[in-house]
């Protein structure tokens, strides 16, 4: 083919690949299966099972069988949901469909506070519930045949799809775990070893821990797949969730020994610590995992006796030195550390050695509550406006109509866009309602046979299977698949005239653009400011309301804040210096809540009363600063800050114990990351309490 004509063709298939093209011809080839065995049974509504099959198709086998297995569980509980409705309504209509969609507004509720395929669960609950309720309430003696009829189709097209990507070119979603979470260590390593050597200026770090927050979360989310194709992962499952944790806490640490590097290592030089920083800088991630593995626990041995040796009964030069020092030794202690724990862990996943006790894992995620009731209050006014518009205008398409406004709402009132998202899909209707049209009227009157139909269909199905495997073209390729053979309508018997066939384009029309307005008119999606807003907000209210006191485990705290950080990352340009900011500003909040935990833990091992007393009320007043805002008490708490550092360093200078010695030096260490947070974070901070408008990082006194 030339390069003219390759132009002309569209950019899902001019870059198709292997993996594309089987992705598509495998996919085309399980719904034509469940074409034929819904044709075989006699199934009323077969086009129903090739839909269910595009719905649940992933590139990864293990995505497959999760989505199949969600898509039931919600398959079945919404065709009970609208069986139990059907009965208790004993036709009375106007309370049929306050109780429909007070049950769309509770799926919805739901499924934004979820993630994954668990949210969709929730999704199709709400609006399979709809898609049989109603007809079931206008039929009520039909209704049972129609929610068996309903849960079989769907079954069918679950099982051809599952079978499909494990029999035929199957991919494995397990290995695909395993080998992004190779190149995710391998790339924390990198950047370990670069920010030891000093090769990364501000700039450059905070690209490379976005990009690896970026991959980090994409490989939690494929954990989660990874379980449903491997029964040795689902046995390791906790080792699955510590290995998640270990390499998000290390793009934490990396950030004040980057500092250190930077800002004071040509200043406070010290030749044994030189020597540890060019044994990090020197790590290979390419290396052996078991010379890895001695090498990062000689450094992290190096690191704790460097630190005791520095620990004299007097503080060597000057304290800023000493303690700079200690910053620099705490955190390459940890990262080497971490480093270890992580290349262990990803041994014994891929099976490269024995598998050894080893403390699991938990994950928790950012539950917004109050953007979740906003999507269910939305998805519930938008049911009412597509109902009272049945009602006044009495269109035989209003079934239709209220039962595709529920759909749209469900699928995508969960979206931080739902317009943006709902575009693409709209696009694909509009295709899918074209093609309907020449198929219905001009080639299917004139073919008869299985045989023929699946030659017709292939070239709109594998075209559409193609653009599903294109993140730009996803939604377009999706919603030709589904709205096409429902259009297409077909049966058992075949009905070819035009008449039908409109009225249902028209019905799928007004019932898109019914949810459309509701996203446009009621809290419409954010734009960039609020995204900010929203982005400080949250952040600045998880730590101000977290339960210090109950002793959490460090990484429920970060995975919780990374993950409100993920949700909103795509919404951020990092290029624009404002995005920039607010980036840095993220990172340093939790930075910053992680070292009031790392105080809490401080007042439980063994310092002197006078400092936990100290200790215990700086936290709670901390925690009070974020949640109450004002500038005043902010700066005020810069300077508390620097009073309880104050009296850790005389307290050490009075130690006699090895122990409490090193705790006061932890501690002092904290609160000087502390307040250098405090002071140059301060514009996010307050922004987050409520106090100020998001404006940047400084504010004025701040400093």
């Amino acid at each position: 083919m030339t390069v003219h004509a390759r132009r002309l063709l569209p950019a899902f298939v001019r870059d198709a690949g292997r993996r594309e093209w089987l992705f598509s011809l495998r996919t085309f080839a399980a719904s034509m299966l469940a074409l034929l065995i819904a044709l075989v049974l006699g199934l009323d509504k077969p086009q129903w099972c090739m839909a269910t099959v595009y719905i649940v198709a992933q590139p990864l086998g293990g995505m497959v069988v999760a989505k199949g297995l969600y898509r039931l569980i919600g398959t079945v509980c919404g065709a009970s949901m609208a069986l139990l409705l059907v009965s208790l309504s004993d036709q009375q209509h106007v309370f049929f469909f306050i109780a429909i969609a007070a049950w769309l507004g509770l799926c919805t509720f739901c499924a934004s506070l979820l993630r994954n395929f668990r949210s969709y669960a929730f999704v199709l609950a709400g609006y399979t519930a709809l898609i049989i309720g109603l007809p079931a309430a206008l039929q009520p003696d039909a209704a049972f045949a129609t929610a068996v009829a309903r849960v079989t189709e769907i079954s069918l097209g679950i099982v051809c799809a599952s079978l499909a990507s494990v029999l035929v070119w199957p991919l494995p979603a397990s290995r695909a775990y395993l080998e992004r979470a190779r190149e995710q260590l391998r790339a924390l390593i990198s950047l370990v070893a670069d920010s030891a050597a000093g090769r990364l200026d501000n700039a450059a770090l905070q690209e490379r821990r976005r990009a690896l927050l970026t991959s980090g979360i994409a490989l939690e989310n494929l954990r989660e797949n990874a379980l449903f194709d491997s029964a040795r992962l689902r046995r390791r499952a906790g080792l699955c969730r510590r290995l998640g944790h270990e390499m998000l806490a290390m793009i934490t640490s990396v950030g004040p020994l980057n500092a250190y590097i930077t800002r004071y290592a040509d200043e406070h030089r010290q030749n044994s610590l030189d020597q540890l920083l060019a044994g990090v800088a020197a790590l290979d991630p390419e290396q052996d995992f078991v010379q890895l593995r001695e090498r990062l626990s000689g450094l992290h041995q190096q690191a704790q006796a460097l630190a005791r040796a520095l620990r004299g009964d007097q503080v060597e030069g000057t304290e800023q030195r000493f303690y700079a020092l200690q910053l620099a030794l705490e955190h390459c202690s940890e990262l080497c550390d971490r480093l270890r724990s992580s290349v262990v862990i990803y041994a014994m996943l891929s099976d490269q050695t024995p598998q050894t006790p080893w403390r699991a894992g938990t994950s928790r995620l950012h539950l917004d509550y109050r953007q979740a009731l906003r999507n269910a209050v939305r998805a519930v006014i938008a049911i009412g406006a597509a109902v009272t518009l049945w009602y006044l205008s009495a269109a035989s398409q209003g079934p239709q109509i209220v039962i595709m406004t529920g759909v749209i709402c469900a699928l995508f009132s969960t979206r931080d866009d739902p317009v943006g998202a709902a575009s693409g899909f709209m696009k694909g209707a509009a295709t899918a309602a074209l093609l309907a049209v020449l198929y219905r009227l001009v080639l299917l009157p004139g073919s008869e046979g299985f045989a023929a139909l699946v030659w017709w269909l292939a070239p709109t199905y594998v075209l559409a299977g193609l653009a599903m495997t294109r993140p730009s073209s996803a939604a377009i390729g999706t919603a030709v698949t589904v709205f096409f053979p429902v259009l297409l309508d077909i049966g058992p018997t075949q009905d070819f005239t035009a008449t039908p066939l409109f009225n249902n384009i028209l019905g799928l029309a007004l019932g898109m653009s019914m949810p459309v307005l509701a996203f446009l008119l009621i809290w419409p999606s954010d734009d960039a400011a609020s995204a900010r807003r929203r982005l400080c907000r949250d952040l600045c209210q998880t730590l101000a309301r977290w339960p210090i006191h109950r002793r959490r485990p460090r990484h429920q705290m970060e995975t919780i804040l990374y993950d409100r950080i993920g949700l909103l990352l795509p919404k951020l340009n990092p290029d624009q210096e404002r995005d920039g900011e607010l980036l840095r500003g993220a990172m340093a909040c939790v930075t910053l809540g992680l070292g009031l935990l790392y105080l809490d833990a401080l007042c439980r091992r063994g310092v002197p009363d006078p400092v936990r007393l100290s200790l215990t009320r700086l936290v709670r007043d901390t925690q009070r600063a974020l949640r109450q805002g004002g500038e005043d008490r902010w700066l005020a708490l810069a300077g508390d800050t620097d009073s309880v550092l104050r009296q850790c360093q005389r307290a050490y200078r009075e130690a006699h114990s090895e122990g409490e010695r090193r705790r006061l030096v932890r501690a002092v260490v904290r609160l000087r990351m502390q307040i250098n947070i405090i002071r140059g974070y301060a514009g996010f901070f307050l922004a987050g309490s409520g106090a100020i408008a998001w404006q940047g990082l400084e504010v004025r006194g701040a400093a």
